[in-house]
């Protein structure tokens, strides 16, 4: 993956695979190879599980990085390329108190799995996670594995008032975020952050890296990159962010790649 001509930074949901659909469309994974074909990186960059991620990009998964729960774990063919950035045990713990008095429902990455809580078996979110064979169940907070890389909460139709809250809380020392409908997450670092350490470990100068995303998670990574793209089915209060609003993610990438050459 070294001495890439320039690296692309691409969300997952909302960006990459339009809301709504399960598969990503293999024009996608013809996009991966033709760039590939002509020196250039691709990064997925995602706030969910690593696993959950891996599981979209079968046909090209040894050709892309992965950067799983927001960035606090980076992967090529398997293998961290950066240490997992976790969060300390006792945060996890107080965060899990506060998710309790605010009644909403925990999703916890791990470095061994996702771990959901027993009394939430029946909701259709938590129901559809037990399926995977990387999602625990726990019954007791101290069940949970000292290797916290996110938590997430899932809200009961209140999510932007628990998100400011969360963030009034925490957001001096870890990031917190919204990242999908009743969805927010808190953790160790971010997607732009991931950005510079992968930046950096390939060698990468910062005008040839671009990033392309949709939700509140991906502005760090925006405004990390050479250059940020919006996709235009993204919140309304995010298009005065500064970035170029476009709609076809691999038409803009074609044409990255076009104008780049004849620099």
């Amino acid at each position: 993956m070294r001495g890439c001509l320039g690296i692309f930074f691409c969300d997952l949901d909302g960006t990459i695979l339009p809301h709504g659909r399960k598969t990503v469309d293999q024009a996608f994974f013809d996009l991966v190879r033709r760039a590939q074909d002509k020196g250039y990186c691709f990064c997925i960059s995602s706030g969910r599980y690593h696993q959950s991620l891996l599981s979209f990009f079968k046909d090209v998964e040894n050709d892309l990085i992965f950067s799983a729960s927001n960035g606090c774990r980076i992967l090529h063919k398997g293998t961290d390329l950066i240490e997992p950035h976790r969060m300390e045990y006792s945060t996890v713990q107080a965060i899990l108190a506060d998710f309790a008095r605010w009644d909403v429902i925990p999703l916890l990455s791990a470095l061994d799995g996702f771990y959901v809580h027993a009394d939430h078996r029946d909701h259709p979110r938590v129901a559809a996670l037990l399926g995977r064979d990387y999602t625990h169940v726990y019954k007791d907070p101290s069940e949970i594995p000292d290797t916290m890389l996110q938590m997430t909460a899932l809200c009961r139709g209140n999510r932007d008032e628990l998100l400011i809250k969360a963030k009034e809380r925490y957001a001096l020392d870890l990031h917190v975020f919204s990242t999908g409908v009743q969805l927010f997450d808190i953790c160790p670092t971010n997607k732009g952050e991931s950005l510079k350490e992968i930046r950096t470990l390939l060698k990468v100068r910062e005008k040839d890296s671009w990033a392309f995303g949709d939700d509140e998670n991906d502005l760090s990574m925006l405004r990390s990159a050479g250059k940020g793209y919006l996709m235009n089915n993204a919140a309304t209060h995010l298009h005065d962010q500064g970035f170029e609003i476009i709609d076809d993610l691999i038409e803009a990438i074609e044409r990255i790649m076009t104008e780049h050459n004849f620099q």
